[in-house]
């Protein structure tokens, strides 16, 4: 059974919480789980949507956070949501130095926020993406979210800036393993751009693992009632390693 153990904040806004979920009695050595949801950065979906999979991972003995943050109409423009996903992770490690051991999971839009958050970091997270959009400027090029990509930059653009300057590029010295799962028949975000984001991400040397889950679409591999989440995605999340094991590997 799940608790919900209250919302950490790092941030004014009531956007910038964290929440908190722990089993009743949390087993030793279980690896922590930090979700960052998706929504393409406006928040067609929230923090809420990934409860069922927060207490679905507690059941399993996972301590599991949720970052919330702001939506690109409420003060997360680019780079704000990222800076929120930056400041949450901060607030968590300063909270419990346990979390700077978690892996981090990111689900479409989310994982571009998460991975901007890790860049530069050196932290060597393992580091699972699910239906990843991280590539802003392929983004864009395929019509991933209709105008998401130009609503989240619009102050960057104006300013001259381009969306390459706004995805993250992180070196091996961030992420000690980068698994990333794809929905056979994904409705939100085209094979094209998964396969290209993977090709970068090996060219930059990260040691990248893909999975695709036969007959799935975005949102199953974050609901635990589907079976994409539960018979992969779940077992997957059980099976990663903290930073620490991945250097004393």
């Amino acid at each position: 059974m799940s608790t919900l153990l209250g919302r950490l904040s790092y941030g004014p806004s009531a956007w910038q919480r964290v929440d908190l979920y722990e089993p009743e009695r949390p087993p030793e050595r279980v690896t922590p789980v930090v979700l960052v949801h998706g929504g393409f950065w406006r928040h067609d979906r929230t923090a809420q949507d990934l409860e069922p999979l927060a207490c679905a991972l507690v059941e399993r003995g996972h301590r599991v956070a949720v970052v919330e943050y702001r939506p690109s109409w409420d003060g997360g423009a680019w780079p704000a949501a990222a800076d929120d996903c930056r400041d949450a992770l901060h607030a968590l490690g300063r909270r419990d130095g346990a979390w700077d051991g978690a892996t981090l999971v990111g689900h479409s839009a989310g994982a571009h926020l998460l991975l901007c958050a890790l860049t530069g970091t050196g932290r060597r997270a393992a580091v699972v993406l699910l239906a990843p959009v991280t590539d802003l400027a392929e983004a864009a090029r395929s019509g991933v979210g209709g105008s998401a990509v130009d609503d989240f930059l619009t102050g960057h653009l104006a300013a001259g800036g381009t969306p390459e300057q706004a995805s993250p590029e992180p070196e091996p010295a961030d992420v000690a393993s980068l698994v990333v799962v794809e929905a056979e028949h994904d409705q939100a975000v085209p094979r094209k751009l998964t396969e290209h984001q993977i090709s970068e991400w090996c060219a930059r040397g990260l040691p990248v693992t893909s999975v695709t889950v036969a007959g799935a679409r975005h949102m199953h591999l974050v609901n635990p009632r589907r079976p994409a989440c539960a018979d992969t995605v779940l077992p997957l999340l059980a099976g990663t390693t903290t930073n620490e094991e991945a250097e004393a590997r």
